[in-house]
């Protein structure tokens, strides 16, 4: 299935780069460019209609923030991704608050924005690894956990076979591992997600793997 993306940023320069990027994948088509979401309104109004906004915070006209909170408003089904230069605290939540789906800052390299477009397409939500520390607090008292990089590949397979119902011997037995190793997983599976019963890690689970 091919990704529908409208990029908006205020520098046709950063459009040009992102456009010239993300032109070498096969399952995304970058459908239309705005330079504020002014812009990105009247062309969700015109019928072209994407199914992620990959829009800049800060843009003369309509920033991102106001963009967001109007397509959260008036197009629910679309998803917006925010790509800035800015990672302060307050600007992440702002966008989080606004709708979007996940944050990234314009250092990233090719492979993480691939990463982010297809993780926030999956419904999941996508944070870049270099934003503030003391974002974690404020997605896990809000229950947004940052994107499944968040668990290492052993955690996340653990986590599928908990949902399974399966006890940390079977898993033992099953990933060929020592029952003190499964169990630890578990600890810090535990502990990174704030989550203290295995009931709220089935939730988890079927909510974003």
């Amino acid at each position: 299935m091919t990704i529908k993306i409208i990029i908006a940023d205020d520098h046709q320069l950063f459009i040009d780069g992102i456009k010239s990027i993300l032109s070498k994948s096969f399952d995304i088509d970058i459908i239309a460019e705005a330079n504020n979401g002014l812009e990105v309104l009247k062309l969700l109004k015109h019928g072209i209609l994407p199914d992620i906004i990959l829009t800049d915070i800060r843009m003369p006209i309509m920033d991102g923030i106001s963009l967001t909170k109007t397509v959260s408003k008036d197009y629910s089904k679309l998803k917006v991704l925010a790509l800035s230069m800015f990672d302060q605290t307050i600007d992440v939540i702002e966008m989080l608050e606004a709708g979007a789906k996940g944050y990234v800052t314009k250092n990233i390299d090719k492979s993480e924005l691939h990463l982010a477009i297809h993780t926030v397409m999956k419904g999941h939500y996508f944070f870049s690894k270099n934003l503030p520390k003391d974002i974690q607090d404020w997605f896990h008292k809000e229950n947004l956990i940052p994107n499944d990089q968040l668990l290492t590949k052993r955690e996340t397979e653990i986590l599928e076979l908990i949902v399974k119902g399966r006890t940390s011997l079977q898993m033992a037995k099953h990933l060929k591992l020592s029952k003190y190793t499964i169990d630890t997983h578990r600890k810090n599976i535990h502990k990174k997600l704030g989550i203290k019963s295995n009931t709220g890690l089935v939730n988890y689970a079927l909510k974003n793997l």
